[in-house]
């Protein structure tokens, strides 16, 4: 058993070699084997190389989600192994190899909090030759370390990568689509909203190992989402028993009178239930905040709420080549005067409280020779009140709302899910092959309950200028079953060159057809050009269908009548909304992607990519032009399958790893992301207009960001001032963007224009942090002091979009300059 002298003991990775006697010993040797963590669990991705400890070119491999690589050494003799993975500690070793063939098991660590004076080596992000996909991840430190803003909600960090931009309403979109159209998995089960196919389900922040997403092109295993894959990896315990807690001190605040403002406690610990058998991992936090909001009355200008996770995994290895996971989450959100604003008093707010309950179950069993049989259950249920204030007339006008906001929801939603993917053994045909075949099914069910009270439009003189009321029934209901299968071989011709080709077929109950999916891709390292990877891919997606796009023609109609400023009626429109299961096809999706990745000297990574995106057959609502203002007659929406969309992005990202653990990224993208049918109707947010081409709401052309943290320099004081700087850590994040596009709209609520013909101003921001760690009372600690937004710009993020009145393309700003402390307690020294 070897060790290596870079990781503290606690911390050492080992290798083991089992080396198979032949009855003779060729000069080539084959080495296969697999790469697991501390807990025996197999770790995928892991980069392998290989070096002649004489001299000679550097082999490289990496191991697949079994955790199974293989290489072909040409000669035997001393060889330096590395390997290493984003999240994980490097790993180094030297060993000598006689046989023609070799069984090698190396075990990575997972990177942890350690003190200054520890000397390890992180994993940088690797080029990994067989990855064929457009991969991007994010590991803990990246996570913990960048001063984004909410820095206690995961989602806040997803625009770290290239590729995801957050909207004006806190959503995320990846590779240019609905935040619905990406597949949103926690340990491997789809965690997304069963009704709206949002990414609602939080976690402790610290709890997060990493999170994956691919795009552009991603292998036939994954499905329900066109745009991308992505998967939240979450900690496990191990042999050590382990504590930590961040902000566990409240913080204060005297505007407006002394009270608490926020307080962001989290705690996590873990540890053996039986030693290197089976171990726990909990973590659990809570959020909790008083803003005040400036403009308004004392005692009506402040919101509150309340978010808390619970979170709960175990791992028991039945046997080395068994492992049986468990887990359990628990959401829990409370906000109180939601979307409390100047425009926005107290009395138009809403309060709403939404609880969430994940159990899932999994088992891998390894048979040996790379066969690998993984099978797994989750139950997700979800329930969501969302209660104005009362049931006061709702009144929209130029200066603001009055009333009370008329809409009472009240939603149960459930989803069962099971997967079962079964690795075959590895075969030789013209290089080697590994099969891969699996099954996917999930059913889902909700039930709501939504009762509407009237409203009304008011001029900018005070005339009402649309009443609108509502008739029919607040009940909707919905089921929906859709199974998948799948199965994929990645290629291996020769050293180097890795092929991949899948093919997924999915039904589902709402279109009940059977729909077909074929993927490829390639991944090629040349010998020729060390240190550089090509890859490209191609591939057809199918969404998901979100339950509450086929049930609106359940939902309820809406009358508005039209009034002159003289106060008579004018005309009257009935919205309603029809939908037809039968004549309903699957929205189709074409993705190819193509990439470089090269590693240049200094540690570099250099990254250049290409996606184009286009659907076709997409979910939108189509109908008759509206008649002109001050009309009578219906507007019958039917939902089809007309909307046509497209999506191209090139980008460019180069990052460095240095002094072992530290880092820094920059990223930039241009894109466009357009739809033949840019509007978008709805009974709370109705707009009269044609179905019209234009942009996204969240179509950015221009995005660059750079982000990374460094240690403060010492050399450069005096050695008497050197403590100041001593353990000391600098982080930043800085982000430009094109402004998002928004619509116009008169008086009568009528499209002015195009849909996303005018903008929003340029964002920017930037952010930075010191962080220091101490020892205390014989544990380590880390104190972070961090500034939002230092520049103080406006960046607005909402607008009176209302032509002719007083108001019109006034913005209100987005956050201030704000400051933030975290302080976290992360064991022992």
């Amino acid at each position: 058993m070897l060790s290596t002298n870079l990781m503290p003991r606690h911390h050492v990775a080992t290798v083991c070699l089992f080396v198979l006697v032949c009855s003779s010993a060729p000069a080539q040797v084959a080495v296969s084997g697999r790469v697991l963590d501390e807990t025996g669990a197999a770790v995928g991705g892991a980069t392998v190389e290989l070096k002649p400890a004489s001299g000679g070119p550097e082999l490289a491999t990496s191991s697949n989600l079994a955790g199974n690589f293989s290489v072909s050494l040409p000669a035997a003799g001393e060889y330096e192994i590395r390997a290493e993975r984003q999240g994980f500690y490097q790993f180094h070793a030297g060993q000598r190899f006689d046989d023609a063939t070799a069984l090698l098991t190396i075990s990575l660590n997972h990177q942890r909090e350690l003190s200054e004076r520890i000397e390890v080596t992180y994993s940088p992000p690797a080029i990994d030759p067989q990855q064929a996909s457009d991969h991007k991840e994010l590991d803990n430190t990246e996570i913990q370390a960048v001063p984004y803003a909410a820095p206690q909600d995961y989602r806040a960090s997803l625009p770290l990568m290239n590729g995801v931009v957050q909207d004006n309403a806190g959503h995320m979109h990846f590779n240019g689509a609905d935040t619905r159209q990406t597949s949103f998995n926690l340990d491997g089960f789809n965690v997304s909203d069963p009704v709206t196919g949002g990414l609602d389900a939080r976690v402790n922040i610290d709890a997060v190992q990493s999170m994956e997403l691919e795009t552009g092109q991603f292998a036939a295993d994954s499905g329900r989402g066109s745009a991308g894959v992505l998967d939240l990896k979450t900690k496990m315990g191990d042999d050590r028993f382990r504590f930590g807690g961040t902000n566990f001190l409240p913080g204060f605040s005297t505007e407006s009178g002394l009270h608490l403002s926020k307080w962001t406690p989290r705690l996590e610990f873990s540890g053996p239930l039986v030693r290197s058998r089976a171990w726990f991992y909990h973590a659990l936090d809570a959020f909790y905040f008083l803003d005040t909001v400036h403009g308004l009355p004392n005692g009506q200008n402040r919101t509150r709420g309340l978010t808390a996770t619970d979170l709960s995994r175990i791992q028991v290895n039945l046997t080395p080549a068994n492992i049986l996971t468990g887990s359990f989450l628990y959401n829990l959100s409370t906000n109180a005067r939601q979307g409390l604003s100047m425009l926005n008093p107290a009395e138009a707010t809403s309060n709403e409280r939404q609880t969430t309950y994940i159990s899932t179950v999994r088992d891998t069993h390894y048979f040996g020779r790379g066969v690998l049989l993984e099978m797994g259950f989750a139950d997700t249920r979800t329930l969501l009140r969302d209660l104005p204030q009362g049931t006061e007339l709702f009144e929209i006008t130029p200066l603001g709302n009055r009333g009370n906001y008329f809409v009472n929801l009240d939603r149960h939603a459930y989803r069962q899910q099971g997967v079962a993917t079964f690795f075959f053994p590895v075969f030789k045909l013209l290089g080697t092959h590994q099969l891969k075949a699996g099954i996917d099914f999930e059913r889902e069910a909700f039930h709501q309950t939504t009762l509407r009270h009237d409203y009304e439009f008011l001029r900018d003189d005070g005339s009402v200028a649309r009443f609108v009321s509502f008739e029919g029934s607040p009940f909707e209901a919905r089921k929906d079953f859709d199974g998948a299968e799948y199965v994929e071989d990645r290629w291996n011709p020769r050293q180097g060159l890795f092929l991949e080709a899948g093919l997924r077929m999915e039904w589902n109950e709402i279109v009940r057809e059977t729909e077909t999916a074929p993927r490829f891709s390639v991944a090629w390292a040349p010998r020729g050009l060390r240190d550089t990877k090509f890859s490209a891919g191609w591939g057809i997606y199918y969404d998901a269908i979100p339950l509450d796009t086929v049930t609106r023609q359940q939902d309820q109609s809406s009358l508005a009548t039209f009034y002159s400023p003289e106060g008579v009626a004018s005309g009257t429109l009935l919205t309603q909304f029809q939908v037809d299961g039968r004549t309903l096809k699957m929205p189709y999706y074409s993705a190819a992607n193509f990439s470089v990745d090269r590693r240049l000297p200094g540690g570099f990574f250099l990254k250049l990519g290409y996606t184009r995106r286009s659907g076709a057959r997409g979910f939108t609502f189509s109908g008759p032009p509206p008649p002109p203002a001050g009309g009578t007659g219906t507007l019958v929406y039917q939902l089809t399958n007309a909307r046509r969309e497209r999506y191209g992005a090139m980008d460019v990202s180069v990052r460095q790893t240095f002094a072992g653990r530290f880092e820094w990224f920059a990223g930039y993208t241009r894109s466009g992301a357009r739809s033949n049918a840019a509007v978008e109707y709805s009974l709370e947010n109705p707009i009269f207009a044609a179905q019209a081409p234009g942009p996204f709401a969240w179509d950015t052309p221009n995005r660059f960001h750079m982000w990374g943290w460094a240690p403060l320099p010492q050399r450069l004081l005096p050695k008497a001032l050197q403590f100041i700087t001593r353990n000391t850590t600098a982080a930043y994040l800085v982000e430009y963007r094109t402004g998002f596009p928004f619509s116009s709209v008169d008086e009568d609520g009528y499209l002015v224009g195009l849909p996303g013909s005018l903008r929003f101003p340029d964002y920017f921001s930037a952010n930075i942090s010191l962080e220091r760690k101490f020892g205390a009372i014989h544990y380590l600690w880390a104190w972070r002091v961090a500034v939002d937004n230092v520049t103080n710009n406006g960046n607005p993020n909402v607008v009176n979009n209302i032509i002719g009145t007083s108001e019109f393309l006034t913005y209100a700003r987005g956050q201030a300059r704000a400051l933030s402390v975290r302080l976290r307690f992360l064991g022992r020294k």
